[in-house]
């Protein structure tokens, strides 16, 4: 993954894959949103 690969460690869970992916198909999605989420990741 993109965390790993930049050095940060994070093994997500499926429920977090899950609201990743339910965030980026959210239209009203935003940059900072799913840096706040990816960030509860480590």
């Amino acid at each position: 993954m993109y965390l790993t690969a930049s050095g940060i460690p994070a093994t997500p869970t499926r429920e977090q894959l899950t609201a990743l992916a339910h965030e980026l198909y959210d239209p009203r999605a935003t940059i900072g949103r799913i840096t706040e989420l990816l960030r509860t990741w480590t």
